[in-house]
């Protein structure tokens, strides 16, 4: 259907309201480019080594005292607990 009329008017008749027309402005063509990355202007100097670190302490005794445990789920729950060796027959009882 081709409705003929002044766009003054709404389709049902009514007077629009009179607003201002802005002319539409072309848009500007640019065109951008990647930065370039940082750069450091130094040389990169590394860090010194850390000397003389306290955290060789000894810990074979670890090893010899775990050897008298076991681990074990505690009976049909999801912890496991620490049991000693000549405990190893009570397990999930």
């Amino acid at each position: 259907m081709i409705v003929s009329g002044s766009i003054n008017y709404t389709t049902s008749g009514r007077k629009r309201k009179a607003t201002k027309r802005v002319k539409k402005t072309q848009p500007i063509a640019r065109t951008f480019s990647k930065p370039e990355p940082y750069r450091r202007e130094t040389a990169y100097v590394p860090s010194q080594p850390m000397m003389g670190v306290a955290s060789n302490n000894d810990t074979s005794y670890k090893k010899e005292v775990s050897k008298q445990y076991t681990l074990a789920p505690a009976y049909n729950k999801g912890a496991y607990q620490v049991i000693p060796l000549d405990n190893i027959k009570h397990i999930g009882k």
